[in-house]
């Protein structure tokens, strides 16, 4: 369903309608799974772990084997499941359901289908967190936030990535790859969205390690002002201060240990994860709002990508969103409901920002709502 066919009216209709009729993704996966005698994961890395946390609160069902065409990974084990080869995964594929968990999956999962396995999938990790939310919210407000966002976006590309994450949540797809069909390169500065300034004092909240540093400065040749970069986990932090201590612009970035939300305060927050989460684990660190640590600073652009704690974030940082009205780069992936939240608080804070869509990988992450100002 294209909702840039259809007038308000009928999109928030159309959107009630879907929404009454959801998938159930959740259940679907349970329900495939039980199909099965045996449960198989398609690729033994970062995609692998990350999906582990929330197939186990979700589905719960072992996983048997994992498969990786390394060789060197045969016969040890990942996330708790032995690793077999290629030719061992064939001669069990009329037992096995498969989940092809590597970034670059479209060959793999051609060449398994090609090869008669019965069952070859892809895994949402977050669509299966949405579902358990979308049970529980009238259908009637999930569909008019829905259509609040959907009127803000301010191009056919970012309509194009609203309708295809709707229609994955939704109504699922009748493209097996939805998000390959929306993916452009270069995530917080695409080239289809105003290209970054000499003078720019750019804000990285969730640093990690410095990529997004890393690509910032690529990018512009060195030629930037200030960069300022917030990162929360320990373990990451440290490999940020060594990562930028090597770099010829260090003078011109500063790190902080420190992360970023409505209030100041200690939390918890767990490294085991795969996503650094707020408010579980064992870790302590402490937290400001941005307004708190930099009201002062002629802030020209913000990227926030903080494992779900945007909308928090955002509420710290609300004084210098609306004196600067720098850009924004919001994810908007962690939960289904980022995807008005967001927006619509950025259009409350500055109604004069434009607000765009784009997609940044071939799978459910990375989603960036970009706020831009007249």
């Amino acid at each position: 369903m294209n909702f840039a066919d259809l007038d308000l009216s009928a999109t928030q209709a159309r959107l009630t309608e879907l929404v009454s009729r959801r998938r159930d993704y959740r259940q679907e996966i349970r329900d495939l799974v039980e199909q099965y005698p045996k449960v198989v994961f398609y690729g033994c890395g970062a995609i692998l772990n990350s999906l582990v946390e929330k197939w186990d609160a979700h589905v719960g069902r072992r996983i048997d084997y994992c498969c990786d065409s390394d060789p060197q990974k045969w016969g040890n084990s990942f996330c708790g499941a032995p690793c077999i080869s290629p030719a061992e995964l064939c001669s069990i594929k009329d037992e096995c359901t498969v989940f092809v968990t590597i970034g670059n999956y479209s060959e793999v999962f051609e060449q398994l289908k090609a090869k008669g396995f019965p069952s070859v999938n892809l895994l949402y990790k977050y669509d299966l967190a949405s579902a358990e939310y979308l049970e529980r919210i009238p259908a009637e407000e999930v569909a008019s936030n829905l259509t609040r966002a959907f009127a803000c976006l301010g191009d056919e590309k970012s309509r194009a990535v609203f309708n295809a994450i709707v229609s994955r949540v939704l109504d699922g797809s009748a493209s097996a790859y939805p998000m390959l069909e929306v993916f452009e390169p270069d995530q917080y500065f695409p080239g289809s969205l105003p290209a970054l300034d000499p003078e720019e004092i750019f804000v990285d909240i969730g640093g990690f390690d410095g990529d997004t540093i890393r690509a910032l400065v690529d990018r512009t040749q060195g030629r930037f002002r200030k960069i300022i970069s917030f990162e929360l986990n320990s373990v990451n932090y440290s490999a940020l201060v060594q990562n930028v201590s090597s770099m010829p612009e260090r003078d011109r970035i500063q790190v902080f240990n420190l992360g970023i939300w409505d209030s100041a305060g200690e939390i918890t927050y767990s490294m085991e994860a795969s996503d650094s989460t707020i408010g579980v684990g064992q870790c302590i660190g402490q937290v400001k709002p941005l307004d708190e640590v930099l009201l002062e600073e002629p802030v020209t652009y913000i990227k926030m990508d903080i494992e779900g704690a945007e909308p928090q974030a955002l509420a710290g940082a609300r004084q210098i969103i609306q004196a600067h009205k720098p850009r924004m780069a919001v994810c908007v992936y962690h939960d289904f409901r980022h995807l008005w939240e967001v927006p619509l608080y950025l259009k409350s804070l500055v109604p004069e920002y434009r607000i765009y869509l784009r997609h940044h990988t071939k799978l459910d992450y990375e989603t960036v709502c970009y706020a831009i100002p007249s």
